[in-house]
């Protein structure tokens, strides 16, 4: 008996050895994509689900994370140069798979494309109207095949809500294409301006949650695959629920 369990504690401590001696830091990049990542404006504290979901796979599998605020289209750079190692909810395009390896999905969700206005702005009804109108779109995002391949529509682009927001208040763009409702929103709240609307056309947009990691990255499988389990086993809902998002099935 004493030899099994000689044996047992030896094969514990050669594991967790081996764990410490794989270890690695990975660097993840974070932005505002309430509620699913949330940046604090006084703290500037980095939370939300898709975080957790990432530190705790991290840490089964032995690893940790450093997160760090990067604007989305530099975190496309990012992936495609393997200077990060992981980025919550990117996308599945044809042309980001030639350099971004999928981990997941986590959750399949409904994000249906919406157009905003001002209160007094012209009427959007259907997809030809947009023809008509200059349109803010947020750089390095992919909405929706037909419009992002069009190229007859009058496009501004501009790095984040931030300055989409502004452009709008300002009367220099009619629409803003929207993917993102409350990231937005909350841009409209701290400029304390609420004469917005959307409008009437909307495109029906059901999208995979996806980490990116770069094409090639040694753990890349390993992450999949704990996902996967944490899918399976309900904790992705959880953490979801632990911020009152409640996930359909």
């Amino acid at each position: 008996m004493s030899k099994l369990i000689a044996l047992c504690t030896t094969t514990v401590l050669s594991t967790l050895l081996s764990l410490i001696a794989n270890a690695q830091e990975l660097n993840a990049d974070f932005r505002p994509r309430p509620p699913e990542m949330v940046i604090d404006a006084t703290t500037h504290q980095l939370s939300g689900p898709l975080k957790d979901i990432i530190d705790q796979a991290a840490k089964e599998l032995g690893h940790s994370v450093t997160w760090n605020s990067v604007p989305f289209i530099r975190s496309i750079s990012n992936l495609k140069h393997g200077t990060t190692d992981i980025v919550p909810r990117v996308i599945r395009t044809s042309q980001r798979e030639e350099f971004i390896r999928y981990v997941g999905p986590i959750t399949r969700q409904v994000k249906n494309i919406t157009f905003v206005t001002l209160t007094s702005g012209p009427k959007i009804s259907t997809y030809d109207d947009l023809y008509n109108l200059t349109i803010g779109v947020k750089r390095g995002t992919a909405y929706f095949k037909r419009f992002d391949q069009d190229k007859r529509i009058n496009k501004v682009v501009m790095n984040d809500d931030f300055n989409l927001s502004r452009l709008l208040k300002a009367k220099r763009i009619d629409a803003i294409i929207v993917l993102d409702e409350s990231s937005l929103d909350a841009e409209f709240s701290l400029m304390g301006f609420n004469a917005y609307k959307q409008a009437k056309y909307i495109h029906a947009n059901i999208i995979s949650n996806y980490y990116g990691m770069p094409k090639n990255h040694p753990l890349a499988p390993a992450f999949n695959q704990k996902l996967s389990e944490m899918v399976e086993n309900g904790e992705i809902k959880r953490i979801y629920k632990r911020y009152g998002i409640h996930l359909s099935d």
